[in-house]
């Protein structure tokens, strides 16, 4: 009888295992449509030391339902529409008249070419073409933006489980709208890396 849960543990390792070392093989597709090995799109600038690649180190298994750098989950309500996000994207960009950690969870996709720009104006989300949600971190707290609707709010402390390590920003928020009747509300995770 003390066997069973010692062969099922053995058996959810192995199949661990297995699934790490599918998705080490799987190719991923950039959003210009050519194929690449499914790692990290932003060249890494840190001295942070490579991930072990002998079968003797073994790698820390991700969680279930853990987001990769790039991917947001979650929704937004803007005056009764719902909004599913994501798309998570971050740089750095001046706001409020100092540098500012920028966040953008989007429904879609933002091409490579055009990340810079959005980053530092939102061009395509004031336009329409990308709904999401817009943040600036500061030193006191957060200012959060609706695309659309442009509703905009500032709140004192941190994102929820905010962290900012090896040039990649990881998060949360929620907000039940309470201070606008349930207009405007959001319930967000999201993990980005900063464009450089």
């Amino acid at each position: 009888m003390f066997q069973t849960p010692t062969k099922i543990i053995q058996l959810l390792t192995m199949i661990l295992s297995i699934s790490i070392a599918a998705c080490s093989n799987r190719q991923a597709t950039s959003p210009t449509g050519n194929t690449q090995p499914a790692q990290s799109t932003q060249p890494s600038t840190s001295n942070a030391p490579a991930a072990p690649t002998s079968p003797n180190q073994a790698a820390k298994p991700a969680e279930a339902g853990a987001l990769r750098p790039g991917e947001a989950s979650g929704s937004y309500t803007a005056k009764g529409e719902t909004v599913d996000l994501k798309y998570a994207y971050a740089g750095r960009a001046q706001r409020f008249g100092s540098e500012s950690v920028v966040i953008l969870i989007t429904d879609k996709e933002i091409p490579a070419s055009a990340l810079a720009e959005e980053i530092k104006s939102q061009t395509m989300m004031l336009d329409g073409k990308i709904r999401g949600l817009e943040y600036a971190i500061m030193n006191d707290g957060y200012w959060v933006r609706y695309h659309p609707g442009q509703y905009q709010e500032s709140k004192h402390g941190g994102l929820k489980d905010y962290s900012v390590e090896n040039d990649v920003v990881k998060g949360g928020d929620e907000d039940k709208g309470d201070l606008t009747s349930g207009k405007y509300s959001r319930t967000v995770k999201f993990v980005a890396a900063i464009t450089k």
